[in-house]
């Protein structure tokens, strides 16, 4: 009995865990890279236990997404023989699984705190540099002179769809937690290395990008064309406010430090389009794994295309970086992970 035993806690611990992955790595390097900019460059001190505070709410809330995929998978593998519901659970709750995981936490939450604090500090790293004008002008060129957020209000100027749009907006961080949670839910730990890797540097890549190209978009350096919208869109209007006030503190923030306290998750940024480009990013992840994943999120990045072009939240131009972010990002993580 006490054998039987010893042999089952050590196919429980079965296994080895694995050293510094690639993606670890990058994170680890823009982590630090970016807390260099914010203190010697952008001039925020930033204590340790901000940092940790920060990143350890980050992996709290994603973990209850990621501890409803794994049970939701269980579920799906026992829907015709129940045994094989307790069998999956078993082993996606093996303590070097759980590790595994724990360290996707981790990491992420660090790939957030760089990327949200990269684009808050945006102002202070490369103050009274925007490249609106320039986005403008290259995007009504490329649609042979035609404005895309004017002609798509104009193509469709309807008040209850607008509205809609209002909502679906809102809804895109649940989207994106959701179909992260089902991709890093999976056993093996080799596809988990895969989708982190791609989906690390989507982030990464698109912070930099938004450093290279600073820029507001549409809805706040041309105001004038979204008003109907805005009136429609009660709460991405709200939004827009909250951002747009806070970037004006975040711009004197070197002046008057005293009192201001800025948060990391209202910055504005442009060029390129990450609500596109994370959306589009599952659906490509999804295309050979899952059909049914894959036309959920090919449509939904489909209608948030839509929504960030008409809303003003983004040029047009900012939305096929977006797709073209989402793309390469993939196949690296296909590649490298």
């Amino acid at each position: 009995m006490v054998r039987a035993r010893i042999g089952e806690l050590g196919r429980f611990w079965k296994g080895r865990v694995p050293g510094l992955r690639l993606y670890e790595a990058i994170i680890l390097a823009d982590f630090a890279v970016v807390l260099w900019l914010l203190r010697k460059r952008a001039l925020v001190g930033l204590d340790a236990a901000r940092i940790l505070r920060e990143c350890s709410g980050f992996a709290i809330s994603v973990s209850s997404f990621v501890l409803g995929a794994l049970v939701l998978r269980s579920l799906l593998a026992g829907r015709h023989a129940p045994r094989r519901a307790w069998i999956r659970l078993y082993a996606a709750f093996r303590p070097l699984s759980l590790l595994d995981l724990a360290r996707f936490l981790f990491f992420v939450s660090l790939t957030s705190f760089a990327y949200s604090w990269l684009k808050v500090t945006l102002p202070l790293l490369r103050p009274d540099v925007l490249f609106d004008d320039v986005l403008y002008r290259v995007e009504t060129a490329l649609h042979a002179g035609v404005n895309p957020g004017r002609f798509l209000q104009g193509l469709f100027p309807y008040t209850a769809l607008w509205q809609g749009l209002d909502r679906w907006y809102a809804t895109f961080i649940y989207s994106i937690l959701g179909g992260m949670a089902w991709f890093v839910s999976v056993l093996s730990p080799r596809e988990r290395a895969r989708f982190a890797m791609g989906f690390a540097l989507l982030w990464i890549l698109g912070a930099w990008w938004y450093f290279a190209t600073p820029s507001l978009g549409p809805c706040f350096v041309l105001k004038d064309d979204y008003q109907d919208v805005r009136a429609a869109m009660p709460t991405q209007s709200a939004v827009m406010d909250v951002l747009y006030g806070h970037y004006g503190r975040v711009r004197a923030f070197h002046r008057h430090p005293e009192g201001t306290d800025i948060y990391p998750y209202l910055g504005i940024a442009a060029m390129p389009s990450l609500h596109v480009a994370a959306q589009a990013f599952l659906a490509f992840f999804a295309r050979r794994r899952s059909r049914a994943l894959f036309l959920l999120y090919a449509a939904a990045t489909a209608i948030t295309m839509f929504a960030a072009v008409v809303s003003g939240w983004h040029y047009a131009i900012d939305v096929y970086a977006g797709l073209l972010l989402a793309w390469g990002c993939v196949r690296l993580g296909e590649r490298f992970g």
